[in-house]
């Protein structure tokens, strides 16, 4: 009954034609076998789309912890103490490292450290002729050490040529040209040398007056020192630290408070003093390492999301989990950093782990201040050395160790390097995947586009030939109704 009523509907519905929408038919076979091909390679893409997406973030946050190794590889940078002199104008402080420990210091100084200096004739004339146009060579040697000759061009053999070619020689020994009246009609020149009681020196030349009166008393060189005549004579500074009196050839002092370079700059009396204090850095460092420690932290949760099929995170969550071989890279590079030994050990200072960051049973980072606290109190020079190799902006290229910051920074570079790097590899990798999608979109959209067409032109060939049916089926009706009433 119920086919009879089907062939019926159907019969029914031939008689204006096929009674079908065959544009919409046509196109719902189309969609039929179109959006499955279609919600596949739209899936692949939003993976492959995704997984870009995913190495953008490993990527960055692998670049951060870079930047955390890099604000440990300049000695200068782990720690900023603080000195000050209660008396600049005798002692005054130039600099400061991490070395450098809490506590006051006295010093008295009783005299400062002076070099040679001796006058010469007196010219004429700063472009006065010495050697009439022609070359010469004057030589200064040193109480001790080996002798500079400094050759005079031709041309150059005035004052001032000789002035330039004595601080052109890089030897040690400064020169002035000094106008010694108001009208400039009358010049000297002015040599001296480094600072210290040992650094004396002779001038000579190949001129007829062989030391162009650098010696002699007339001119002002009038203190002796050996037999050596000078304006004034080199002397070592005289100073007294915290009761242990001191003596140093130099005004800057490097190896008197440690981790403090300071300047002797005027003379105390009376017992007089100036102190200076110091409060050392260790929290410079330690607020480093505590970034650090949150920054490994971060990249290990993001290598667990990226790979985690599971993850809620809904932009990028397991993003990554069909390329757990970049996982394994990245993990292994990041472990490999912080866990490292360093290329500059210092004493039993030689990674990270013995200045109280350590791995946990998780995998995560751990920084424990009581055991920073007790090593940077006690061995902070140690500490610095085994971090920055004891540099600060030193090029990592001259091939000279500088540290396990820097050790680490070369590792974790090789996977963020532009060209080479696995991130650069696998982002442009799914790019050509991606590209390869559309062209597979744009393909399946023409093949579809096709089979439309198909359906519509068999289609249309069907209601033709049903029209055609319905056509006859009239004709024979109108005959039969004419030959029921033929007799009528």
């Amino acid at each position: 009954m119920a086919t009879e009523s089907i062939a019926s509907s159907v019969m029914n519905s031939l008689g204006g034609g096929s009674g079908i929408d065959i544009l919409k038919l046509a196109r719902d076979l189309t969609d039929v076998e179109q959006l499955p091909a279609e919600e596949r390679i739209n899936e692949s893409k939003a993976q492959t789309e995704a997984k870009i997406s995913g190495l953008a973030v490993l990527k960055f946050n692998v670049q951060e912890l870079i930047n955390e190794f890099n604000g440990l590889n300049d000695a200068v940078e782990l720690a900023v103490p603080v000195a000050t002199s209660s008396d600049a104008s005798k002692v005054s402080v130039n600099a400061t490292d991490g070395s450098a420990l809490t506590g006051i210091s006295d010093i008295s100084v009783s005299s400062l450290a002076l070099a040679q200096r001796n006058v010469s004739n007196q010219y004429s004339s700063n472009t006065q002729a010495l050697n009439s146009g022609s070359a010469f060579t004057l030589t200064i040697t040193p109480g001790s050490g080996s002798a500079t000759a400094v050759s005079i061009s031709a041309g150059n053999d005035t004052p001032a040529g000789v002035v330039s070619a004595i601080n052109a020689a890089g030897a040690g020994y400064t020169a002035s040209l000094v106008a010694t009246d108001a009208a400039s009609t009358s010049y000297r020149i002015v040599l001296e040398g480094a600072t210290g009681s040992t650094n004396t020196f002779v001038v000579s030349s190949t001129l007829s007056d062989s030391d162009l009166g650098f010696h002699d008393t007339s001119n002002g060189n009038s203190q002796n020192n050996a037999g050596v005549n000078s304006a004034q004579n080199p002397a070592n500074a005289s100073f007294v630290y915290n009761g242990l009196s001191l003596s140093r050839s130099t005004n800057v002092l490097t190896d008197v408070i440690s981790g403090v370079t300071l300047s002797l700059n005027g003379t105390h009396t009376g017992g007089a003093s100036t102190s200076v204090n110091v409060t050392a850095d260790r929290d410079t460092l330690k607020g480093k390492l505590q970034s650090l420690v949150s920054t490994y932290n971060d990249v290990q949760f993001a290598l667990g999301e990226l790979s985690d099929p599971e993850s809620e995170e809904e932009e990028v969550g397991g993003s990554l989990a069909r390329d757990l071989s970049v996982i394994r890279t990245v993990r292994d590079a990041v472990y490999q950093a912080i866990t490292q030994d360093s290329s500059t050990p210092s004493n039993s200072i030689t990674g990270l782990r013995d200045i109280g960051v350590n791995l946990t049973a998780d995998g995560s980072l751990a920084f424990t201040e009581s055991a920073y606290d007790s090593v940077a109190s006690s061995k902070f020079n140690d500490l610095s050395m085994m971090l920055s190799a004891g540099t600060s902006n030193q090029s990592r290229y001259d091939g000279q160790s500088q540290g396990l910051a820097t050790d680490a920074v070369i590792k974790l570079e090789v996977l963020t390097d532009s060209i080479d790097g696995i991130f650069a590899q696998r982002t442009e990798s799914a790019r050509k995947e991606l590209s390869t999608y559309s062209k597979d979109l744009l393909e399946l959209e023409a093949r579809m586009e096709a089979l439309y067409e198909r359906y519509v032109s068999q289609f249309s060939v069907m209601e033709t030939l049903v029209k055609q049916l319905n056509s006859t089926r009239e004709s024979l009706s109108d005959t039969w109704s004419n030959m029921g009433n033929f007799n009528k």
